[in-house]
């Protein structure tokens, strides 16, 4: 009986450690069957590892091109105030400027300050109603070449002093050439006074804006002759006027 038992019992030891054998291989087969199914995703590793850093470089590039976007942004905006500004002030300062649609009406007085300013652009024919009107058809006629028109703005006595100096030995051609070259740089006029020697004389300072030496006033006379006003003399540097 004792040795039936320890047959019995060493049988079943063996088959114990048998069975444990048995199970241990078929885990080694499960984890190799395992490993083998994931060796696609280890050798994928290496090229997601990459594609995760090229995306990460790419939102980090993102980033600071957002960053300097706004930056540009803020810059953009801080410019488009300074020119806002920049162009109320610009208007304003044209508003102060702003040329008459028409000319002032002439006050006769002893002397008055007339900041009056005509851009070249707004000479016109204006008649000898007013000195200023007169004044105005004289720099027309001149700038246009217009003999006939710069003759009948000049009183007897100017149109004889110009024929025997400045327009003497000249074709009418070369004279009204010389007095349209004259005013070929001038931009504008501006009247700075009138002075009233009588109610039938009257004498301009003014200058011409656009010219070498704007600083410098020039002088017109003018005289009322049969209602009329006309240039009666000038100190100058502009020829033919």
């Amino acid at each position: 009986m004792k040795k039936s038992k320890i047959v019995i019992i060493v049988g079943l030891v063996i088959c114990g450690e048998v069975l444990e054998l048995i199970l241990q291989h078929q885990a080694r087969v499960r984890l190799q069957a395992e490993v083998l199914a994931r060796q696609p995703d280890v050798n994928e590793l290496p090229r997601l590892l990459a594609e995760n850093q090229r995306l990460s470089n790419r939102v980090a590039s993102a980033a600071a091109a957002s960053s300097n976007l706004a930056s540009q942004q803020d810059e953009l905006n801080r410019l488009r105030t300074k020119v806002a500004t920049q162009n109320r002030q610009l208007q304003a300062l044209q508003t102060e400027l702003a040329v008459p649609s028409s000319l002032p009406a002439f006050q006769s007085l002893p002397g008055s300050n007339r900041f009056v300013y005509l851009p070249r652009n707004a000479w016109n024919y204006a008649g000898y109603s007013t000195p200023e009107a007169a004044l105005q058809s004289m720099l027309w006629a001149t700038f246009q070449g217009n003999m006939s028109a710069l003759r009948a703005s000049l009183t007897p006595e100017e149109l004889a002093r110009r024929q025997g100096n400045a327009w003497k030995d000249k074709t009418e051609d070369q004279i009204a050439a010389a007095g349209m070259q004259g005013l070929a740089s001038a931009e504008g006029l501006q009247i700075l006074n009138i002075q009233m020697s009588s109610e039938d004389q009257a004498h301009f300072t003014l200058y011409f804006t656009g010219q070498e030496h704007p600083d410098q006033p020039l002088w017109f006379d003018l005289k009322r002759i049969d209602g009329e006003w006309k240039a009666d003399g000038a100190e100058h540097r502009l020829t033919g006027l």
